[in-house]
């Protein structure tokens, strides 16, 4: 975390330090996402070619995943304000995805897991060419498969380090191949369904101001008592 998120971080609650630090933290946020946007459109197939290759040839089964899956499904590309990729892979492999991308030269920088094993939730992130990818863990179950998800507890945004676990559910019923971006890639079979959980029913109308919390009818939220992540930022 750099300074102007530790400053930003530490003085949340001091009203005078707010209202002299947020305009500057604001423009320095948007500033950040901007180059990132930039960097993903200029890199984003790199990394995809170079994270097929990678897990393709260690038998790896992934598939594209959330705003990633919107895009090729809806955009047939890239989603435009998107800056980083989303894949799926099943639990198993977590030791092996490791493996396997740090030695491509992909780099570790974020992680959530709940206890040691990571069982029960776990996310990583990885960068390569400036880009970030979100690697997503799932286990099947009964009604098709399911991932974890971190964020802060609800006015906690200080405290970065124990985070909120949600469970997002999906219909997985296999994978089907497309052809996106020049690369023949996985997607869930009945695609379409797939995105409607993640998104509503009206996930194929573009919303940039799209809110998960109102839209996404796949997700239950774990109670502090019930569940609890820890974040290592390696960055």
């Amino acid at each position: 975390m750099n300074l102007i998120h530790r400053l930003a971080f530490r003085y949340s609650g001091n009203i005078l330090a707010k209202a002299l630090v947020r305009p500057i933290y604001r423009m320095f946020v948007a500033c950040k996402l901007n180059q990132k946007k930039r960097v993903f459109r200029r890199n984003a197939k790199l990394l995809l070619e170079k994270l097929k290759e990678a897990l393709d040839s260690n038998g790896i089964l992934f598939w594209l995943e959330f705003g990633t899956l919107l895009g090729a499904y809806r955009e047939h590309g890239f989603i435009k304000h998107d800056y980083d990729l989303d894949i799926g892979v099943f639990f198993q492999n977590t030791t092996m995805v490791y493996d396997v991308l740090t030695k491509a030269g992909f780099k570790l920088i974020r992680e959530f897991k709940v206890g040691d094993d990571g069982v029960d939730g776990f996310e990583q992130t990885y960068e390569y060419a400036g880009v970030s990818i979100d690697v997503f863990f799932f286990h099947k179950d009964e009604n098709g498969a399911y991932c974890n998800s971190f964020s802060p507890f609800e006015g906690e945004n200080k405290n970065l380090s124990l985070l909120q676990v949600k469970k997002i559910s999906v219909p997985y019923k296999g994978l089907s191949q497309i052809l996106f971006e020049g690369m023949i890639l996985n997607v869930p079979d009945e695609t379409d369904k797939y995105l409607q959980a993640h998104y509503g029913v009206n996930f194929m109308i573009p919303n940039e101001h799209f809110d998960y919390r109102k839209e996404a009818t796949n997700i239950v939220w774990y109670t502090r008592e019930e569940r609890i992540a820890n974040s290592i930022i390696f960055e």
